[in-house]
């Protein structure tokens, strides 16, 4: 790997990790980087879901030994975005190579009319404290939830902290937390299924991993008292996944 793909991997790995600690996304920026790298589709999904296991262990311990996690409570959020995301992730690496493309080129289209019309939800780290509502259908939505995230995950941290903030009335540090708990959880498996399948580019996977250990740490050590840095973030994610979606459908 020459020294220009070492770095890009790495920055790319960084992107990642601020943004997912801020509140979630970041994948867009791995996963573009990797099929911009001309890496096949299905191998990007793959080989972008070793960072996205470390930094979401990472961060829930953090969460966790901060006292602003409670597995238990959480249970009800995670059991069925485990059992969805296995189903998403055997799907995903049966899928072709022409087709997963086809899919991921549509999921960055849909991702930036998102991200240009949906509130910036910046860095902050205190709202309202509201009441947990545990309803029935919480098993069906983080099952299709999870199952999305098995299956390509770029932008499954957004989904999750939205579904969290509406329908069970949580803060924005306290869905974070479940997010990264979720997503931890169910990437062990996932990972496991890619490996099995051979769709991982292993010292790509590293490099990203790398990153995005950094990318959290200078977050929880400078970024977050930037202010007006998610803008920044904002506008470097459309031209990311710009890039990707000329890439993909006319190159």
């Amino acid at each position: 790997m020459e020294l220009l793909e070492l770095t890009a991997y790495l920055s790319a790995g960084i992107a990642a990790g601020v943004v997912n600690t801020l509140a979630g996304g970041g994948s867009i920026f791995t996963l573009s980087l990797l099929l911009f790298m001309g890496v096949p589709a299905p191998l990007a999904n793959g080989t972008n879901r070793l960072g996205i296991l470390v930094q979401n262990i990472s961060g829930a311990y953090t969460f966790h030994r901060s006292g602003l996690l409670n597995v238990k409570q959480s249970l009800i959020f995670i059991i069925p975005s485990l059992l969805g995301a296995l189903t998403g992730a055997y799907i995903a690496t049966d899928i072709s190579t022409e087709h997963m493309e086809d899919i991921v080129g549509a999921l960055m289209v849909f991702m930036l009319f998102s991200i240009l019309i949906k509130p910036s939800t910046g860095n902050k780290r205190i709202q309202t404290l509201g009441q947990d509502l545990f309803r029935w259908y919480f098993i069906p939505l983080f099952y299709a939830i999870g199952f999305y995230g098995g299956f390509v995950q770029a932008g499954i941290g957004i989904l999750i902290i939205v579904s969290l903030s509406l329908s069970a009335s949580m803060p924005l540090i306290r869905s974070n937390a479940i997010k990264m708990l979720i997503i931890a959880l169910y990437s062990l498996p996932v990972v496991l299924i890619f490996v099995f399948q051979g769709q991982i580019l292993w010292l790509a996977a590293i490099l990203l991993a790398i990153g995005q250990l950094s990318g959290t740490w200078i977050t929880n050590r400078y970024l977050t008292k930037i202010e007006g840095i998610d803008k920044w973030i904002k506008w470097i994610m459309i031209v990311m996944i710009s890039i990707t979606i000329v890439k993909t459908f006319f190159l």
